[in-house]
């Protein structure tokens, strides 16, 4: 009984601090994993533990923040890069990135892999500090992501940067341009790209998809005047002017405005659906075309490009 308590008092501590707990020794890892099979804890990162019922009512960038800082207390040497840099300066909210922990290595550390750690060569030693943690500087973390991330994500790393006011593009373009490193090229691929108008991780996402697919790069945040009530003005996330003169509008479905009821307007679920119809009528009265597609048609891609198609979106410019 008192070591139950103790074990929960030992929990309420970390999880006030937004950490995990691990063992301090042989006879404290047993204890840990007894408690783990019992259902009690659960083991989320190597020798990581936390309470079932707390880590669960966590999202998943929350879960990964708080393996990190743990990581960070018991290795204090370390540096995280990479993705994992990333998402504790903010500038990744992806949960497809999450299951990896990055962190920097020299050459004169002979290290591997192992488990669910990547180690990544960085000659610069330079780190700054993010909730806590040390981590590379933006820029080499901002430079790394657009280098060895697939276009997409990328490219989403490096709106964040824009779209936060983290960092101007020039200042990106002068940090790339002198840093060192493999598929520098894909780097500044994704920044040319790259303006900051995008809303979130996933629009940023799929207009990377967009432009890897060799569409008409979109006219991002297009302001559409309601043809109905001239005083207002619709903000749509993808607009295409083609050189036929038509406009075609594409639409990223946001789930959160349905879930969240703090985004309900005037509180009510009910009129948050009629004033998103009413919205889309009257964008469809100026639109030649329009698509709405949501976040999972573009990680397949296929069931995206077929809206693109059908609404004929110019392609292979």
């Amino acid at each position: 009984m008192k070591r139950s308590i103790a074990l929960n008092d030992r929990c309420k501590a970390a999880e006030r601090q937004r950490l995990c707990i691990w063992a301090a020794n042989d006879a404290d890892r047993r204890m840990l994993r007894r408690r783990s099979e019992a259902g009690e804890l659960v083991r989320v990162f190597g020798r990581c533990f936390a309470r079932a019922d707390q880590w669960n009512a966590l999202d998943r960038v929350e879960r990964y923040r708080r393996i990190v800082r743990s990581l960070a207390v018991m290795h204090p040497n370390w540096v995280f890069c990479d993705m994992t840099a990333a998402v504790m300066q903010g500038i990744s909210d992806s949960t497809r990135h999450l299951d990896t922990v990055h962190i920097v290595t020299s050459r004169e550390r002979h290290v591997h892999d192992y488990g669910q750690v990547r180690h990544h060569y960085v000659k610069d030693d330079a780190y700054e500090l993010a909730d806590g943690v040390r981590v590379t500087p933006l820029e080499r973390s901002a430079f790394d992501c657009a280098r060895r991330l697939p276009f997409p994500d990328g490219l989403a790393v490096i709106e964040a940067v824009l779209r936060l006011g983290l960092r101007g593009k020039p200042d990106l373009e002068e940090s790339f341009a002198s840093m060192l490193g493999y598929r520098r090229a894909a780097a500044r691929k994704v920044l040319r790209y790259a303006s900051g108008r995008t809303e979130n991780g996933g629009e940023a996402y799929s207009l990377g998809v967009m432009i890897e697919e060799r569409y008409m790069v979109p006219l991002l945040q297009e302001e559409i005047i309601d043809q109905c009530d001239l005083s207002r003005v619709y903000r749509v996330d993808f607009a295409w002017r083609t050189e036929d003169g038509r406009l075609i509008v594409g639409e990223l479905d946001g789930q959160v405005k349905y879930r969240d009821p703090a985004m309900y307007r005037n509180g009510s679920l009910p009129d948050t659906v009629i004033a998103e119809k009413q919205r889309e009528e009257r964008i469809r009265l100026v639109a030649d075309d329009m698509f709405r597609f949501s976040f999972g048609d573009a990680l397949r891609r296929d069931p995206l490009l077929r809206k693109m198609d059908k609404a004929r979106v110019p392609r292979g410019c």
